[in-house]
């Protein structure tokens, strides 16, 4: 599978999903990588199946009482799906998205230009300010 379609699901994220009603004592299955999130001051006890796992994230789950599995140990463990919750990480999340959307230049348009350089030269003149030309 692509890079972009797996995208890392941050610690306090999968913490917030998995505390929905209904999603108590399931598995959360995550086809990407776990990663560790400073904020959260304590981690609930989470069974959890992902493609990697970081090192400190790995060690607040394990610290917690929790277990983490790989994806053939869940097929095993639950070979029809039974009792997992399917979660993924923000895909929009990547910074190259900033880069799509509307032209950079045209009204309205928040989108980020590739640009060599960010100095006064660079997409800062005509079209940006009144005072040099005409503002959009």
């Amino acid at each position: 599978m692509s890079r972009s379609n797996r995208p890392p699901l941050s610690l306090s994220r999968m913490i917030r999903k998995m505390k929905l009603p209904g999603r108590e004592g399931k598995t959360a299955v995550v086809v990407g990588t776990i990663t560790d999130d400073v904020r959260v001051q304590e981690v609930p006890k989470l069974k959890v199946c992902a493609l990697r796992v970081s090192s400190r994230a790995r060690s607040r789950i394990l610290k917690a009482g929790g277990k983490i599995l790989t994806f053939d140990q869940l097929a095993l463990d639950s070979p029809k799906g039974c009792g997992t919750v399917l979660l993924s990480g923000p895909r929009k999340g990547r910074e190259v998205y900033r880069h799509f959307g509307k032209a950079p230049g045209t009204p309205h348009s928040h989108t980020k230009p590739y640009v060599r350089s960010k100095g006064r030269k660079f997409e800062r003149a005509r079209g940006r300010r009144a005072s040099r030309g005409y503002k959009n």
